[in-house]
């Protein structure tokens, strides 16, 4: 019997897709327009077909450098070649329906599935594909949902908490709710681009109303739109193997105004009102310490109220909090058994930030984090925003809680803080590799240090 090894030679993933992936000899790199990797993808996700597959395209190669060295009749063993690779490609034909077939289908496109079927060894369930014998899907977008989520969803949903599952899922569930309504509930084989336009004239309506009705935001109809273009697209690759499928909701988007932001808190009115006793004393002790810790941070709420005590690092030479994820894979992570996984927002976010000033006097008092808003940013944005609201603490009706972020970027752009220590110690992406440490955790305190803002004692 081969070993693993040899019997998926020349086989290579993409993404969930197998490719034929080999080096061309090096004596034949002037002979070959292929060097010096031959990359074919195969189209498809089943490695019994890629294997067959990739015989087909490795017996051909085969022979086609045998006569490339010998001199032989290469433009037969290319032709040879081409045969073999229009073979694999009807290997990886998505699924047609029969009645369809028969009345659009080419004669090359029928006799390339004849071909392909043509071997005893074919399995039953790919010449019932090929050949349109499959009954026609009647999946509609809740089992889409469901098998994105139980497929290709899963690695990536196993690491959110379930506060964050239940937020992602929402968005999706929304939209498959209102395309319901609106369109109706159709199986996904049977939607077609009329039904996706049908829907994307509906959010046109609410985003430029005719009427006096207070018009809706452009990136509420995208991620719908796009939720359900992402959930038809994975369910045909992914259920049954038909990359190619036109997705009706191609192209179908709204442009957004990038330079709507969320109003920054002046320095001056963070030191009045926040940083003065008395003024937080009415908002319960946690939510007051999340507040207070984003202050010095600049850290996103959802980062604070998910720490755990060993993120707390407070006996260090430099005391700093630790942002980073907890993944559902790490089992020797002792914070995933206790307190479940937890993703951060990007790779940018992982990161330590120095505690300086209120924040670090926040984490002495509570180094274990705050256990009541533990997987629950959404209650401590509320609690906090509803607070500062009804008690006269907000500049405008658009400033919110994390508007104390963009004051933390305004404040180390003002202390002429290196735009690259900048992003790193907010957790942002920058767009060019990263190299050394940022300075350090010592570096960056004496730089955080050095903008704190003053505070009374005792309102913490």
């Amino acid at each position: 019997m081969p070993k693993p090894k040899e019997l998926d030679r020349y086989l290579k993933r993409r993404g969930y897709s197998w490719l034929y992936y080999r080096r061309v000899p090096t004596r034949l790199a002037r002979l070959d327009s292929r060097f010096p990797v031959i990359e074919q993808a195969l189209g498809t996700r089943d490695l019994v077909v890629a294997r067959k597959a990739r015989d087909l395209l490795a017996s051909a190669d085969d022979d086609l450098w045998a006569s490339m060295m010998l001199g032989e009749n290469v433009e037969r063993s290319r032709g040879r070649y081409a045969a073999a690779l229009k073979r694999v490609k009807a290997m990886g034909f998505g699924y047609v329906p029969v009645e369809e077939l028969s009345r659009t289908a080419s004669w090359d496109d029928i006799s390339s599935r004849f071909e392909a079927i043509l071997p005893v060894s074919t399995p039953r369930e790919i010449e019932q594909a090929l050949l349109g014998a499959v009954s026609k899907p009647t999946h509609r977008f809740d089992d889409a949902l469901r098998i994105f989520m139980e497929g290709p969803g899963k690695m990536s949903l196993a690491n959110k908490s379930p506060n964050q599952l239940r937020i992602w899922k929402n968005i999706p569930t929304r939209a498959i709710r209102r395309f319901a309504e609106v369109v109706g509930d159709k199986p996904l084989a049977d939607i077609t681009r009329d039904d996706a336009v049908r829907f994307y004239r509906y959010w046109l309506a609410r985003i430029v109303p005719e009427d006096d009705a207070e018009p809706l935001n452009p990136s509420g109809g995208n991620r719908e739109i796009g939720e359900l273009r992402k959930l038809y697209r994975e369910y045909f690759s992914f259920e049954h193997n038909d990359n190619e499928r036109l997705n009706p909701f191609l192209g179908l988007s709204f442009a957004e105004d990038g330079n709507v932001r969320r109003p920054s808190f002046p320095v001056d009115w963070i030191e009045s009102r926040f940083l003065r006793a008395g003024k937080l004393s009415g908002l319960n002790p946690e939510a007051r310490g999340v507040l207070l810790a984003m202050i010095e941070t600049g850290c996103r709420p959802s980062e604070i109220c998910n720490l755990t005590p060993s993120a707390i690092v407070l006996d260090h030479e430099v005391p700093h909090i630790a942002v980073r994820p907890r993944r559902a894979g790490d089992r020797k992570n002792s914070d995933v058994k206790q307190y479940g996984p937890h993703e951060v927002k990007s790779t940018a976010s992982i990161r330590a930030v120095p505690l300086v000033g209120i924040s670090l006097q926040v984490f002495k008092a509570f180094p274990a984090g705050f256990p009541r808003y533990m997987d629950k940013t959404g209650t401590a944005s509320q609690t906090i925003n509803s607070f500062l609201g009804e008690n006269g603490l907000l500049p405008t009706q658009e400033h919110t809680l994390y508007g104390l972020r963009h004051s933390f970027e305004d404040r180390m752009k003002v202390a002429k803080i290196d735009y690259e220590v900048r992003m790193d110690i907010f957790g942002h992406t920058v767009s060019r590799p990263k190299y050394g440490s940022g300075g350090g955790l010592a570096w960056q305190r004496g730089l955080l240090a050095n903008m704190a803002l003053a505070f009374d004692e005792g309102i913490i």
